[in-house]
């Protein structure tokens, strides 16, 4: 049975897509984008470099890139010209956006609505309450959820618009699947062709 992790740092599975923070990797399905945990003095250049790289037939997405008001060494304001960048990037290159949204939901909301992306933006790792992902998916966003997620939360995004993730965590990709599988009151086999059809969907192949 094929399980999509949509994103990952760590998994090397076949059908994951592996977030590229230290340079490009050619042999996996990868993401690469500036995270806003990292942005520094020379992100103008490492953004020409994400540029070029993202051409790569193996770039399946950009990200991931995003906003951050807890943990980013910088203001908001340049967080959200970085990540337009990023966004227009996305458009340019015809590949979704993976995002890391901390609090700034009031940000992004509106960047997604001036840009009017025909290429997804993707939710990455949401543990918010069923409200918050309902305003995003009022938005036109996909949610993916991770280890750490809200039930309820994961019972109210329609399946359509979901994906399953490892991210950072250590727990089997197989394992996530089977607890948002349970949350949902759905199997494995039912949510893993649904996130087949929903990546088929976003342009991601795997």
């Amino acid at each position: 049975m094929l399980l999509i992790d949509i994103h990952t740092h760590n998994c090397v599975a076949e059908h994951a897509i592996y977030n590229c923070s230290n340079g490009y990797v050619a042999d996996k399905r990868i993401s690469i984008g500036i995270h806003p945990w990292h942005i520094n003095e020379k992100w103008e250049r490492e953004f020409n470099t994400i540029a070029e790289i993202a051409k790569a037939d193996n770039v399946v997405a950009i990200g991931e890139c995003g906003l951050d008001k807890l943990k980013s060494p910088v203001s908001i304001e340049l967080q959200k010209e970085i990540f337009r960048a990023q966004a227009l990037l996305a458009e340019k290159v015809e590949k979704p956006l993976m995002i890391h949204c901390v609090k700034a939901y009031n940000e992004l909301i509106p960047i997604h609505k001036a840009i009017s992306p025909k290429q997804a933006w993707i939710i990455h790792g949401f543990r918010g309450k069923p409200a918050q992902a309902e305003q995003l998916l009022r938005a036109g966003f996909y949610i993916s959820l991770g280890e750490q997620f809200n039930p309820d939360s994961a019972k109210a995004i329609p399946a359509e618009s979901l994906f399953i993730e490892s991210d950072e965590s250590n727990v089997a990709i197989t394992d996530i699947y089977a607890a948002v599988a349970q949350a949902r009151g759905t199997t494995v086999e039912e949510l893993a062709l649904q996130t087949i059809k929903n990546a088929a969907r976003c342009g991601i192949i795997l």
